[in-house]
């Protein structure tokens, strides 16, 4: 646990480090204990044939900074490069050189090494491929480092499967490609930890998989998704090394989930339950308890579950604190994009039972959020369901919360006089939201007591009746390979053109796009002229889709800026969305200026 200058790049310094150090001790009572320099502390060029510091970054040495790093309860890391040269900064790589570079590092007190596969001159080893080369370096460094010294071994370069032997030798080893640092989004986050999740079984006390670094305080994703993060790396038993020092306490030093995290017995948290969308992980404990996480992948608000045999339980969950009992059914109402964890054991007190509580409960198959209409009356469902079963709910009253401006009825009676073990408690609010508002998500809370559950919902306006241009209208969602898809005019600004026609109207995009509507089931056909706008010449290669709901209904194949346009015309009967899809035509994307001109949609 620590933190990592990655960010800071070529900019890091002494001064930065130590600044790192002031900021970091506060968090150390946590776990947070590592201050990592991650390249571009080396001098240029060795010093009598031993590693040196950069003179204008860290002046004083690193001696002196460890000590300053030690003075204030924290151990210093230091990353280095199996290679001819460091990944970064200009420095020397340790290869051929790391006994005596092992041995310095640790005469400076070094507590911490990153050692990266970069510039390894793969020709000094002919006939061997990246694994062989790397298990013939990496034993070299970390027999020199000793083992008081962390050993995070940082090479997955695609091919050199660290995990089948690298549990024999380092701390950590990272499971995402070395080329493809984390990014600060949910997207990356998310296709990492599906790649770290797979090397589950090779993972154990003293040597664990690393999926890089930990997101929260830059910025990039929402503070739910920050939280999922450290949900899954902690169950996970990831290293837990930031990346921002403005990391939310809240999120990143909470006790509970941390002690998951670093539990003494070491395991990995595995899959028991996953569809695609929606995963359980499960995590023995030392105590004999086990950490479980409920991960909603999707775009909606769901019901997660998993099944505990028969029993009773003590059900803590451990970002709220609040604990519950059940007799064995384990159910949360996951936002979308959230997950939740609980700590479960043994149940040695009076506790009341698990409540789920659902808003807009989930349609199978489907994980977008509903779709609201301004100034019209919309059906939300919101069900309280006694989920634990270890006794009698009385007097549940149930209300929900709306954004200001909005109204929110009950179809029905909102308070049950007995929920039973197992029963549950449905209502059917009338939800308006006001005629102006603005076309975004919003969200609703259901509130049951000392029970809430909350979903995301889209304020959302079908099209009018008759033809409408597809430009005139709000998408509901929207994704381009280079900034924002364009309304009436190409790519580049220019209009739309085809084959030497201007179009007036029709969406200009950059392949890959992904560009969505809300349609409500009230529309039947769409059209438009598909191609590759002449701005780009004989350049570019595309191929366009559209979908209806979640099934692809229309598709050109590939058309090249050399080839003429196409004309589309697709049935988007009784569908609730449209999407209109382009992709790459499977080489370079750099002219994949992809135009649906004049596209329109016909509604009743």
């Amino acid at each position: 646990m620590g933190w990592s200058s990655r960010s800071l790049g070529c900019g890091v310094s002494e001064a930065a480090v130590r600044q790192a150090a002031d900021k970091l001790a506060p968090l150390s009572p946590y776990g947070y204990r590592y201050l990592i320099v991650d390249d571009c502390w080396l001098a240029p060029q060795r010093a009598g044939g031993a590693l040196a510091a950069d003179p204008a970054r860290f002046p004083s040495g690193i001696p002196a900074l460890a000590e300053y790093v030690h003075g204030k309860g924290l151990k210093l890391g230091l990353a280095l490069s199996a290679g001819t040269r460091a990944c970064a900064g200009g420095g020397p790589g340790s290869y051929r050189n790391e006994a005596a570079d092992g041995a310095q590092l640790a005469g400076w007190g070094v507590d911490y090494v990153k050692y990266d596969w970069c510039n390894v001159p793969m020709g000094d080893f002919p006939g061997k491929d990246s694994r062989a080369v790397a298990q013939t370096l990496y034993p070299l460094m970390r027999q020199a480092l000793g083992e008081s010294v962390v050993f995070a071994m940082n090479n997955e370069d695609g091919n050199s499967v660290p995990w089948l032997w690298g549990p024999e030798l380092a701390t950590t080893w990272r499971t995402n490609v070395v080329t493809r640092p984390i990014g600060d989004t949910y997207a990356g986050m998310v296709d990492i930890w599906e790649v770290n999740q797979l090397r589950e079984e090779y993972a154990g006390p003293g040597s664990w998989a690393d999926p890089d670094l930990l997101q929260a305080g830059r910025g990039g994703m929402s503070e739910l998704e920050y939280r999922t993060q450290m949900t899954l790396w902690a169950i996970g038993a990831a290293p837990l090394i930031l990346q921002s020092l403005d990391a939310p306490p809240a999120i990143v030093a909470d006790p509970e989930v941390i002690a998951v995290n670093q539990d003494p017995l070491g395991a990995m948290g595995r899959l028991v339950k996953t569809d695609g969308w929606y995963h359980v992980l499960a995590k023995p404990l030392k105590d004999g308890s086990q950490a479980i996480a409920l991960f909603n992948e999707s775009d909606r608000a769901a019901t997660l579950s998993w099944e505990l045999p028969e029993g009773r339980y003590r059900v803590e969950d451990l970002w709220t604190g609040a604990v519950s009992s059940t007799r064995g059914e384990l159910a949360a109402h996951v936002p979308a994009h959230g997950a939740v964890m609980y700590r479960v054991g043994e149940l040695r007190e009076q506790a009341p039972p698990l409540v789920t509580v659902e808003v807009d409960p989930s349609i199978p198959g489907d994980d977008r959020p509903s779709a609201l209409e301004p100034g019209k009356e919309n059906p939300v469902v919101t069900r309280v369901v006694n989920t634990g079963a270890t006794a009698t709910l009385r007097d549940v009253e149930v209300t929900l919360a709306v954004p200001e401006g909005w109204r929110a009825r009950p179809g029905g009676p909102a308070v049950a006089r007995r929920l039973a073990p197992g029963e549950d408690f449905t209502v059917t609010w009338h939800v308006t939201p006001p005629s102006g508002a603005e076309p975004k998500s919003y969200d609703l809370v259901a509130t049951a007591g000392r029970w809430t559950g909350a979903a995301v919902v889209r304020v959302a306006t079908a099209p009018g009746p008759g033809v409408s241009f597809l430009s005139d209208l709000a998408w509901t969602n929207a994704r381009n390979h280079l900034g924002a898809p364009k309304k009436d005019v190409s790519h580049d600004g220019n209009t739309l053109t085809l084959d030497g026609v201007a179009h007036a109207k029709g969406l200009g995009a950059h392949a890959p796009a992904d560009i969505e509507y809300y349609l409500a089931r009230r529309c039947s056909r769409v059209e438009f002229v598909a191609g590759v706008d002449d701005e780009v010449g004989a350049n570019g290669s595309v191929d366009f889709e559209v979908w209806a709901d979640g099934e692809r209904v229309a598709r050109t194949g590939v058309i090249t800026g050399a080839q003429p346009a196409r004309k589309v015309t697709a049935s988007v009967e009784g569908a609730r969305y449209l999407r209109l899809v382009v992709t790459n035509g499977g080489d370079n994307a750099y002219y994949d200026h992809a135009d649906f001109a004049g596209a329109t949609v016909t509604c009743s």
